[in-house]
């Protein structure tokens, strides 16, 4: 993937770094596809002292979550999207505070949800490796809060990406009502557990830079048609304003 101009604002966030990014001038496919100004958030699961859950060779989901998000940022800047990041680098976004009252999980979501609440957004999607203590489930799923019709829908697009880009064992989407970030951002917003870290063979295809553009690129893709679905139920009135129906 190629880009011609890349303009990225870089502003310190306790100790994440969130980044927020112009659209390319030359970005992939066509300028005016459903993702063309569109602001997305890519939150990269875990962090710092947060490793996640840990495969058997020692590789931490932190690590894995973050490679697959750059990538996802890149390919959505690419597109003409804005692009924040809730993190860039191997940090959470918990206070010395929150460590001193031994709330730092807490703190770290907290400090997420600050990161998607300074600005007016179109999407959300976080990025993390699922695990489990027997070595035999695998697949990627994407999970949605259950009272967000809107976070399901796309929940529904980037599954069927996934499958049609030939993703191993990809399971249905999975409703919940219990995750933090998902329950408090109302506009699209989803999970990927892009696969169980636990597994031997989905981890070794975690590892490799190939898969890591697949998932990706079906994310990606997820989220164009999401957008690209949502426009067809805008009309334009005679003073050529768009309004919504139905």
């Amino acid at each position: 993937m190629f880009g011609l101009v890349s303009c990225a604002l870089v502003v310190a966030q306790s100790a994440c770094h969130v980044v927020s990014a112009q659209p390319l001038a030359v970005s992939k496919g066509n300028n005016w596809n459903g993702l063309f100004g569109k602001t997305i958030v890519v939150d990269a699961g875990h962090g710092g002292k947060d490793t996640g859950a840990r495969a058997s060779d020692g590789s931490t989901e932190k690590s894995l979550n973050l490679a697959i998000a750059k990538r996802l940022a890149t390919d959505l800047r690419e597109a003409g999207a804005f692009v924040v990041m809730t993190r860039t680098e191997d940090v959470d976004l918990a206070s010395d505070a929150d460590e001193r009252r031994r709330h730092r999980h807490m703190g770290d979501l907290q400090g997420r949800l600050r990161v998607v609440r300074k600005q007016s957004i179109d999407g959300f999607v976080s990025i993390h490796c699922n695990a489990d203590p027997s070595p035999t489930w695998y697949g990627a799923q994407v999970l949605y809060f259950s009272r967000n019709p809107k976070g399901k829908e796309l929940a529904e697009t980037v599954t069927e990406a996934f499958r049609t880009n030939g993703m191993h064992g990809v399971r249905s989407v999975q409703s919940n009502q219990t995750l933090y970030l998902l329950k408090r951002i109302p506009e699209p917003a989803v999970l990927v557990e892009v696969g169980f870290i636990t597994h031997p063979t989905e981890l070794h295809r975690l590892q490799t830079a190939r898969y890591q553009e697949l998932i990706a690129f079906s994310v990606y893709t997820g989220l164009i048609r999401y957008f690209e679905g949502a426009s067809h139920h805008e009309v334009a009135p005679e003073n050529g304003s768009a309004h919504r129906v139905g």
